[in-house]
C-alpha cells in the first residue's frame, strides 16, 4: 500500500517542524502505540520506526498532517453505529391497535409497519428500542393474554381459543402458552379456576 501525500505536504512539514509536541513519560508508550495504529491505516509500518521521543514528535507530526484519527484506548477501532431511536409513541399505539383488531389473523411484519408507516427493518429496530421486545414477540404475547382472558371468562374449547387468538394449530399454541405463561393452557385454566 503506497502512502498518498496529500499537495501542500512541503508546507505542512515547514510548520509541524515549529509544532512543539510534550507528552509525560507514561503517556508516550500509548501516544505512539495510537499513533503506530494510525500510520498503519495510511499505510506506514512502523516497525521500520524506532521508539525514541523524536520518533514519537515524527509520528505525532506526521498523523496531523494527515488528519489521521487516533482512536483512544477507551474506542472502538470502527466509528460506533448510531442507536435506533424509540418509535415515537404516535407510530406506536397505531401498531398496538392494529394488533388488537387483528389479534385473530395473520399478523405480519410488513402489516405491523404499514400500520406505523415506516419500512420493515426501520420499524422493527425502532419498536425493539420502544417496548424491549421484537414486533413478533410482542404479538405473541398480545395472542397469550387474550387467551388468558378467554380461558377465564369463556368454557370454549383449547382449541376454538387458539385459532380465537390467532394461532393455526392448538399445539403451536400450548407450546408458546406454556413458554410465556410457565404452564399449559388447561393446566393454567383449572388453577385459575380452583
Amino acid at each position: 500500500m503506497s502512502l498518498q501525500l496529500p499537495s501542500n505536504f512541503r508546507d505542512n512539514l515547514v510548520q509541524a517542524h515549529h509544532i512543539g509536541i510534550n507528552l509525560g513519560e507514561g503517556a508516550k508508550s500509548a501516544v505512539l502505540d495510537r499513533l503506530a495504529r494510525a500510520l498503519v491505516e495510511a499505510g506506514v509500518n512502523p516497525a521500520k520506526l524506532d521508539r525514541q521521543a523524536e520518533s514519537e514528535k515524527r509520528l505525532a507530526m506526521v498523523a496531523r498532517l494527515f488528519e489521521l484519527p487516533v482512536p483512544t484506548e477507551q474506542e472502538p477501532e470502527q466509528s460506533p453505529r448510531r442507536a435506533p431511536a424509540a418509535l415515537p409513541k404516535w407510530r406506536l399505539k397505531r401498531v398496538i391497535e392494529h394488533v388488537d383488531t387483528h389479534i385473530s389473523e395473520q399478523i405480519t411484519l410488513a402489516d405491523l409497519a404499514a400500520a406505523a408507516g415506516m419500512s420493515r427493518m426501520y420499524f422493527a429496530s425502532q419498536f425493539k428500542v420502544a417496548t424491549g421486545m421484537r414486533p413478533h414477540d410482542y404479538v405473541l404475547k398480545k395472542r397469550i393474554e387474550r387467551a388468558q382472558h378467554l380461558l377465564l371468562t369463556t368454557s370454549e374449547p383449547l382449541v376454538e381459543v387458539a385459532l380465537g387468538v390467532g394461532f393455526q394449530t392448538q399445539a403451536h399454541f400450548t407450546t408458546i402458552f406454556k413458554k410465556i405463561v410457565g404452564n399449559t393452557p388447561l393446566r393454567w385454566r383449572r388453577e385459575q379456576q380452583a
